[in-house]
Formats: structure tokens, sequence, C-alpha cells
């Protein structure tokens, strides 16, 4: 009986066959001899990837299931010590940004051609982050350092102090995050305290603006 590939396998995850297709030659190019998985929507894709994890997993962001980036955290929760690439067509500087934010090790535009598709490849799975080169997307002004330091903020940010945040936003007082939560209200504080902490802001007012703003794709959308 032939034991497992020692070389590993990886995971594409994409709703569209022909881009599937397209995706498994670049990684067969990429990395010869790995076992190849796919998934057609996210919970194809959670099963694929439980256990100890692909060596890679190549994940396009608007195939069913995915919430938006919700997907991608959920999956970077599951299997945190494998690189996932975000694959889509939405190759925006926000979109690229999130990505990255949110734990991706690299962002693939479905628009790139072959051979940069299998650098990218060969990069992330050798410990790089493959950022595309500028020019997708609609043009954009580059995030001001303060921006910076707010993303950076967010990806130190706990289960528990997220889903603070994600109440914040949504208006709820301390006391009813408490009680959604079951936890005491002065936990509750100590949670903003050090959710404004490592954002760098100085009041639940501002953390709750930036997250709006910064990350639409989980905290909805700054009205106009």
């Amino acid at each position: 009986m032939t034991g497992p590939d020692p070389r590993g396998h990886v995971l594409i995850a994409d709703d569209h066959p022909l881009f599937r297709d397209a995706l498994r030659q670049v990684v067969e190019a990429a990395l010869p001899g790995h076992a190849i998985a796919e998934a057609r929507d996210f919970d194809q894709a959670l099963a694929a990837a439980a256990g100890d994890g692909p060596d890679l997993i190549l994940l396009d962001i608007n195939m069913p299931g995915m919430n938006g980036f919700s997907g991608l955290i959920r999956l970077r929760n599951q299997v945190p010590a494998t690189p996932v690439v975000v694959v889509s067509a939405d190759d925006s500087p926000d979109t690229v940004a999130q990505a990255l934010t949110l734990g991706a090790s690299g962002f693939i535009p479905k628009s790139m051609d072959r051979g940069d598709m299998i650098g990218a490849v060969g990069l992330v799975l050798n410990g790089g982050v493959f950022v595309p080169p500028p020019g997708g997307g609609e043009a954009r002004s580059a995030p001001d350092a303060g921006d910076l330091r707010f993303r950076e903020g967010w990806r130190t940010l706990t289960s528990q102090q997220r889903r603070v945040l994600e109440m914040l936003v949504a208006g709820k007082s301390n006391k009813i995050i408490a009680f959604e939560m079951n936890v005491t209200e002065s936990t509750i504080k100590a949670h903003v305290s050090a959710i404004l902490r490592k954002l760098r802001v100085h009041s639940r007012t501002q953390a709750v603006l930036n997250a709006s703003r910064l990350l639409p794709g989980l905290y909805g959308r700054p009205t106009a």
C-alpha cells in the first residue's frame, strides 16, 4: 500500500470548475508531486481542511457559504498554521488590504497571468507573503499610518475582543454585551480597555468609527 505523499497537499476552494482547473495547473507547476484536493463551497473547504490541514489553501472569497471575509476568519481559526491565499476577481486595494489584515498569506487576482500565479504560490509556500502589484481595481490613495496601525492592532485582538468590538459597532451597551456573552460587566469593561489599547484609539466611538470604515466586510459600511 502506498503511504501518504510526504510532500503534502494543497486545497483549492473555488465554485467555478474552469478556474479550479486553472488553479490545479498552477499548483502542479509550482509544487510538483503535491496532492490536490478541491472544494466548491465553504462547507466543503472546512471539511477538506480538517485534521492536520493542507500545506496551502487557495481560497475564493466569493464562493457559496463564505459570507465575505467571515469565511476566511473561520478557516484561519481552524487551521492557523496553514497559509491561506485569497483568490478573487475583486483586486481593489481595499479588498487586498483587508484580506491580508485578516490573516491571508497572499492575494492572487484572477486576472493575473499563469506565470505570476506560479511564482506567487511558490513564494507563499516558502514562507513569504504575496501582494499583487498595484494597478488592479479602482485607484485609491494609500492608507495613512493611523489606518495601518489600526489594522495591525485588530489582528492582535482575541476572539472575545473581536466579538465585543462587533457588538460595540452594533450600538450595544456594556450591560447588554455582558448579558449576551454571559459574563460580568466589569469583564466587558476590561475587554473594551484592551481593545482601545490594541487599536491605539482613545475612545470607543473612535474604535467603532474606524472598525466600520476600515473593516467593512465584518462591521458594516460607513454611511455616505
